[in-house]
Order: C-alpha cells, then sequence, then structure tokens
C-alpha cells in the first residue's frame, strides 16, 4: 500500500525526529539518522495500513513502536561521539618521554652550548600545542586547498635552494633566530596535499580516448613524482627524497596506480644521470662510496658506520652510563642519536625504544583501516608511510643495513621539524576522531555524493 504524502513532513514524525537528532551532538550524522529512522518508520507505517488502519492511525502506531526518541537519542549519540586513540596517545606519551631523556642525555655527554636544550623544548611545547589544533580541526577543510598546498611546498623549496642558509651542507631557512629544515618538512606537507588530489581525482569523471588518458598518465606522474623528486635532487636531499617516494608510491598502490610508479622510476633514472654531472668527479665519487659503504665498506667510505656499528656493541645490554660522552661517534644529536642512546642507555633501551616505535606505526596504520572515509584513509596511510620510512631507515642505517642519508627519529629527536611531526599526528587522530561523527560521503564542492 502507498502512502498518500511524505511522511518526513507530517508533525508527528518531525517532532519525532528532532527529538533523536537534539541528542546526538555530531550533527554531520543527523541526516543520516533521519534518512534511517525514515525508512524504519515508512515499513512499520505500511504493515500498519496493510493490517487495516489508517494512515494517521499507522503513523501514530509506528512512531509509539520506534521508543522513546530521547532514549534512542542518546544510543545513537553514544554510537556517534568523537572516538580517541587512546592507545596511540599512550604510545606517543612514551615517545615523547624517549625524547626527553635524549634530550638530557644529549645535554649531559656535548660540550655546553652545542645542544640548546630551552630551544629545543620550545619545539616540543609548540609542537604539542600544533597537534593539539589539529587534532580538532575538522581535516575536511585542507581538501579544496590540496592543490595550494601543494604548488606551496614546492614553493618552500624552490625559496630555501635558491636563499636558504647552508648548515652542514644541508640548507636551511633562516628567520632571526630561527632555523627550518624545509626539505625534511616538505613530506609531510606533500603527501597531506597528494591525499587530497588523489581523492579528488577519483571523484571525477573518467578521462575519454586514449589519448587523453595518456596524458592524464604523464601529467600524474610529474605531479606525483617527477616534480617533487627533482626539487629534493637538486637540493640534494636524498634521505628526503627517499622518504617521499616510498610514502607516495604507498599512496598510488592502494590508489591502483602502479603502472604511475613504473614511469616514475624510469623517469628518475633518467634524472638522476642527468644531474650527475652536475658534482665533480672525486666528489661524486667520494658520494656513491659513501652511500654504499653499507655494501662494501671501506676505511675511506664508512667512517660514520664503522663508528656506529663499534657504539652499539660496546654498549652492552645495559649501557655505558646516562649522558657519558663518546668522543669517537659523531652526529650523536641528528642521524647518530640511535646509536648513541643504545652506546649510553644500553641494548635494552635500544629495543624497547625500536619496539615502541614499531607499535606507534602498527597503530596509526590500523587508524587508516578503521575510518570509512575514503580522504581520511589516504592522509593517515601517506602519513604512516612517512613515519615509519624515518623510523625504519634510521634503525637500520645505525646498524649498518641501509645508507646514512641524514635521516633522523621521528619525536625522540626534538627539533623544528617536530612541530610538523606532532602536527601530523594530530591531523590523523583528529581524523580518527571523526570517524564515528561523519556521514556516508564526503561532499565535494561540485557534488552531492560521491
Amino acid at each position: 500500500m502507498n502512502l498518500s504524502h511524505d511522511v518526513n513532513t507530517h508533525p508527528l514524525v518531525q517532532e519525532f525526529l528532532d527529538r533523536i537528532c537534539n541528542n546526538v551532538r555530531a550533527s554531520a550524522v543527523h541526516d543520516d539518522i533521519r534518512l534511517e529512522m525514515l525508512n524504519h518508520l515508512e515499513e512499520r507505517i505500511i504493515e500498519g495500513m496493510d493490517a487495516g488502519k489508517t494512515e494517521e492511525e499507522a503513523i501514530a502506531a509506528a512512531v509509539e513502536q520506534m521508543g522513546d526518541p530521547n532514549v534512542l537519542g542518546k544510543q545513537l549519540n553514544a554510537a556517534h561521539r568523537p572516538k580517541l586513540a587512546w592507545d596511540v596517545v599512550a604510545l606517543l606519551v612514551g615517545m615523547m618521554i624517549i625524547g626527553g631523556i635524549t634530550l638530557l642525555s644529549l645535554y649531559s655527554a656535548m660540550d655546553e652550548g652545542r645542544i640548546q636544550i630551552i630551544r629545543k623544548i620550545t619545539f616540543a611545547a609548540v609542537g604539542i600545542a600544533a597537534m593539539g589544533v589539529l587534532y580538532f580541526v575538522d581535516y575536511r577543510r585542507l581538501l579544496k586547498y590540496s592543490g595550494l598546498l601543494y604548488v606551496g611546498a614546492l614553493l618552500l623549496m624552490a625559496i630555501t635552494f635558491r636563499y636558504g642558509m647552508a648548515i652542514n651542507g644541508v640548507k636551511y631557512l633562516s628567520f632571526a633566530s630561527f632555523t627550518w629544515n624545509v626539505y625534511t618538512t616538505a613530506p609531510y606537507l606533500l603527501i597531506v596535499a597528494a591525499a587530497g588530489l588523489l581523492y579528488q581525482e577519483k571523484a571525477r569523471a573518467p578521462v575519454g580516448n586514449e589519448i587523453q588518458q595518456l596524458r592524464q598518465f604523464w601529467k600524474d606522474t610529474l605531479i606525483y613524482i617527477i616534480v617533487p623528486s627533482g626539487f629534493f635532487i637538486a637540493a640534494p636531499a636524498m634521505g628526503s627524497l627517499f622518504i617521499y617516494l616510498i610514502s607516495i608510491s604507498v599512496l598510488l598502490l592502494i590508489r591502483g596506480k602502479w603502472k604511475l610508479i613504473l614511469a616514475g622510476a624510469g623517469t628518475m633514472g633518467g634524472l638522476l644521470l642527468t644531474a650527475l654531472p652536475i658534482w665533480k668527479g672525486d666528489k661524486l665519487l667520494f658520494t656513491l662510496e659513501r652511500h654504499m659503504a653499507f655494501i662494501h665498506p671501506t676505511d675511506r667510505n664508512s667512517y660514520m658506520l664503522n663508528r656506529s656499528i663499534e657504539a652499539i656493541h660496546a654498549g652492552g645490554w645495559w649501557g655505558q652510563g646516562f649522558g657519558v660522552p663518546s668522543e669517537r661517534l659523531i652526529g650523536i644529536n641528528s642521524e647518530m642519536t640511535f646509536s648513541y642512546l643504545v652506546y649510553s642507555l644500553g641494548w635494552v633501551f635500544g629495543i624497547a625504544l625500536a619496539l615502541l616505535a614499531l607499535l606507534l606505526i602498527i597503530r596509526i596504520a590500523r587508524m587508516g583501516m578503521q575510518v570509512r572515509d575514503g580522504y581520511a584513509r589516504t592522509i593517515i596511510i601517506g602519513l604512516t608511510s612517512v613515519f615509519a620510512v624515518q623510523y625504519v631507515w634510521t634503525l637500520l642505517m645505525c646498524i649498518g643495513l641501509l645508507p646514512i642519508l641524514g635521516i633522523q627519529l621521528p619525536i625522540v629527536n626534538w627539533s623544528s621539524w617536530t612541530i610538523f611531526e606532532l602536527g601530523a599526528l594530530g591531523l590523523m587522530l583528529g581524523a580518527y576522531r571523526r570517524k564515528d561523527m561523519l556521514g556516508y560521503a564526503v561532499l565535494l564542492p561540485t557534488q552531492r555524493s560521491i
């Protein structure tokens, strides 16, 4: 039996739905709740009318059968309230505690003035504030700014390359006493931008003929691989290059764009061959030898590698002592921090740090798999890849299994880019927070649903 008018406009139904939604704080799910409740009501109304009731009687009976709207609203509010990943927060607190221990240990081990402890604590505090802000900001607002974020990240790298101040062979942007390693933070910005661009691309209609598809293919290759890689190579910032390439490859794979990765890899090989003449012969030879030292170590190319392995062996189970100086191990406040921590605090501490980092990566990856919004999932998985590459690479390079590329431990080494690391975690936690607060689709400006 058909209904004579739209049930949604009936006063009893309107009041029932309004009372339910008044108890649900997540306004983003109100439309979905109304639609679901209407479907249940219509089924009951039709059953009542088939049983011989008038439409008015069937509507009143259906509303009564649905139960107390205030109770239903409270139950739905519990189901759709914000979700904080407490285990991730606990792991993050653990990593921050290790970061504090690391800072104090390095401060004791190094000459006075080489570790600016107040400055580093300030960076960590600002990072925590950035994490809190991004946790509460609706991540969906970033979607329409994805292209602007991509261009902005490239522009920052270009400005740094042209006007940056060189420190130990790496260019930084400098503002008074503040220095910013743009190339280290660029993977975070580019991956968030790529997540939005890939999500918007999925929402668009597929490209038409083969020529248009081929043109779009090479356009994507330029946007996601060749152009960003060119900026990293020009710096050169090889560690950041590998972080970005592995992370963007993960995003492209989950979007089924494996051919684009192959095309990008081939083009990248050509770019590297083109860039070789930029370096002089002896410098190029030494650079290649240093990066390949983990495969064929020699006295000439593997000084840092040998000192790192030596320090880890000397650490023993419980280490040489908190804050003990290490004259032979260099870079203890940057890429060799893990080696120094094992040397001073022991293998037990090093294993605990590695396990904590592994648990953090696994858990934030699970957050990405638990959200139903494709944009949120892409952001979380992409940023998880950025963190994972840094942790895994740092640990393996310190024990001699990967090249030394200047990659550091996120969250443990407090510096200006700690602000971006904690901000990225805040963005991921914020996306997970809304996993039960959102409707069934993220709406783009030009369409109703995807």
